[in-house]
């Protein structure tokens, strides 16, 4: 892995954005990668007003514990779909994920990079 990518996933596993439990959420999902023991719980609060457009995930939160590829998955997945519509985060793809990293994961830990992705989609 390119020390430039390796330090970029450090830092967001190292001060990661965006963690911790949020009060008055709409949503809490928990995904579990059994294989490793990465944890993570979500916290989504959605704005359901018509005159917003629709629903517009206006803050997300997580918690959990496992790996740096896992934690800082869940940090930067939750920077990009603040403020996004449900229907354009459920198109986001494991490539979309892969982009954030800025680098190829390796298939041993690609449970551990999708966990944040697959998490949101099933609490969408």
């Amino acid at each position: 892995m390119d020390p430039l990518y390796q330090e970029h996933i450090l830092e967001h596993y190292k001060h990661p954005h965006n963690r911790g439990l949020m009060e008055g959420f709409d949503v809490k999902k928990k995904g579990e990668n059994i294989s490793c023991g990465d944890d993570l719980t979500l916290y989504l609060k959605w704005n359901l007003a018509a005159q917003a457009g629709g629903d517009t995930l206006l803050d997300i939160s997580f918690e959990g514990f496992g790996c740096a590829i896992s934690q800082s998955g869940a940090s930067m997945l939750t920077d990009k779909v603040k403020g996004m519509m449900r229907a354009d985060i459920a198109k986001l793809t494991e490539k979309d994920m892969y982009e954030l990293y800025g680098t190829v994961i390796s298939p041993q830990r690609e449970k551990c990079a999708l966990l944040a992705l697959s998490t949101l989609h099933s609490a969408l």
